[in-house]
């Protein structure tokens, strides 16, 4: 009897060994660049740029703009703007362009920097306010001024702005199509405006909150692959789906705790941050979040490298986290945690969200996976009943049974929270 208990004992240890998360986890890599890194691009051939919209603490000249390369671990170079850098946006030759404001000209400003150069080369006056720009893929820049409620363009090679088109009140964001067509989401107006290449005026206007005539603040805009439109509602808590020429939403995908910015990937899976820690993840027409895991809480933005990674800034904490494709893929239950797992039909329902458990390490890669203590402490108190069985006498025997042992259920993962930006309030009037 004593025998068979202890080995009881030691089979409940093992399961919720191999059951438990780790006591605490990363949430991707996470790469130190200083400052306050906001905006992130990523260029075509997959490096990431990484503004700094402190103005001063990435170099002695103030701001900067980080340079990551795939798999380094630290920014390799530091490319001069001269100013803080509130928006970032690529052309399809690798020219980068950095909006900020120069306190020294007391003038907002966007910075060029030709692909290869050590820092800007010319500068471009716009209206003053932080402007979160597009480029087109023939360098066709894109200014929202959120104030104005209008959008500046600016032709490839200009040093001026060119034209500006009215638009919905308190333009946001901007998206630019492979055909040069420009999506600009209004807060104010709960629009998404229509602008195509070379056009002074808007074509079409969606509407994209949920009820005419009200907004849900839409915020950040994303194309996918095949020209789907989809926009962060933060106050309507979903992301609208518009599908290419549609003229109105074709569904919403429930994201809660006030999805802001987004991104696609080159499959047409969709990510998004939250006002909260988290990143959602809705996979190619998908109708739900697929899953989600921990990030930083409050971050800034978000880009996706061509294979597949995803790029998050941390202001606050003044660090990007770097979450590679396998973090990003659901993570197969353990055989403990299967008992447990829904039904199928359960499982296929839209409102169902699976919490990744995964756990990576490498930059642009995977993590080995980190056992929780509590597993360990079990095992080693199973251990000590064993050596205390041998001792007790004999007339354990004779007792009515042995000791009970309670079932035990795998724990669930709870990441560690970094810190992050500013409060959630102020959030949606910040880049």
């Amino acid at each position: 009897m004593r025998f068979t208990h202890v080995l009881s004992l030691v089979f409940a240890g093992v399961l919720l060994l191999l059951g438990a998360g780790p006591s605490s986890a990363s949430s991707g890599d996470t790469v130190i660049v200083g400052g306050t890194p906001l905006s992130v691009v990523i260029g075509p051939d997959g490096t990431a740029y990484i503004g700094d919209y402190s103005g001063g603490t990435l170099t002695s000249a103030g701001g900067g703009v980080g340079v990551l390369t795939a798999g380094a671990s630290n920014p390799s170079e530091i490319l001069t703007t001269g100013f803080g850098v509130a928006g970032l946006a690529v052309s399809a030759d690798g020219t980068l362009f950095a909006d900020g404001w120069d306190s020294a000209q007391r003038q907002e400003l966007i910075g060029v920097i030709p692909k290869g150069a050590p820092g800007v080369t010319r500068t471009i006056p716009v209206t003053p306010g932080a402007h979160l720009i597009a480029a087109a893929p023939d360098g066709t820049v894109y200014v929202p001024n959120h104030d104005l409620n209008t959008v500046s363009v600016i032709p490839p090679g200009a040093d001026a702005v060119s034209r500006e088109i009215p638009v919905g009140a308190g333009p946001r964001e901007v998206a630019v199509g492979k055909d040069g067509t420009a999506y600009v989401t209004s807060q104010e107006a709960g629009t998404v405006s229509v602008i195509p290449a070379g056009a002074s005026s808007v074509s079409r206007s969606i509407q994209v909150s949920a009820t005419p005539g009200t907004t849900d603040n839409p915020h950040g805009i994303a194309l996918g692959p095949d020209g789907s439109l989809y926009v962060a509602d933060i106050t309507g808590n979903a992301v609208a789906v518009i599908k290419p020429g549609g003229t109105d939403v074709a569904y919403r995908v429930r994201v809660s705790e006030g999805p802001k910015e987004l991104a696609v990937g080159a499959d047409g899976t969709v990510y998004v941050v939250a006002t909260a820690q988290n990143l959602s993840i809705i996979r190619p027409d998908g109708t739900a979040v697929a899953h989600s895991l921990a990030i930083a809480e409050n971050p800034g933005h978000l880009a996706v490298a061509p294979n597949g990674s995803v790029i998050v800034t941390n202001p606050d904490d003044h660090t990007v986290s770097v979450l590679g494709p396998r973090l990003l893929q659901p993570v197969a239950p353990t055989a403990a945690a299967a008992q447990s797992a829904p039904t199928q039909s359960q499982a296929a329902a839209p409102s169902q969200q699976t919490q990744s458990t995964g756990v990576t390490a490498d930059t642009w890669g995977s993590m080995p996976i980190v056992l929780g203590m509590s597993g360990l402490a079990v095992l080693g108190a199973a251990a000590a009943v064993i050596i205390v069985s041998r001792r007790r006498s004999e007339r354990a025997k004779h007792e009515a049974s042995a000791w009970p042992i309670k079932q035990l259920e795998p724990e669930q993962l709870e990441p560690s929270k970094p810190i992050g930006p500013p409060s959630p309030s102020s959030r949606e009037n910040q880049p």
